[in-house]
């Protein structure tokens, strides 16, 4: 499984950046949740967070507490 963490280190091109618009009207997302939510897509990551926002989206989220052994 490849794991989403964190999406500081990606850099977007202007189609990335107009996928991000696209999921934060979808979804209904911050232009933050709405970066990271474009960067799992574009690169089939999963996302792993605390937010719940990420739920309402197709891709939806793990929690943290989910990679506990």
């Amino acid at each position: 499984m490849r794991l989403l963490i964190d999406t500081n280190i990606f850099l977007l091109s202007v189609d990335g950046m107009e996928a991000v618009m696209d999921a934060a009207e979808k979804y209904r997302l911050d232009f933050d949740d709405a970066y990271q939510y474009a960067i799992a897509e574009r690169y089939g990551l999963t996302l792993v967070s605390f937010d719940a926002d990420f739920d309402r989206t197709e891709r939806g989220r793990l929690d943290p507490d989910q990679l506990r052994s």
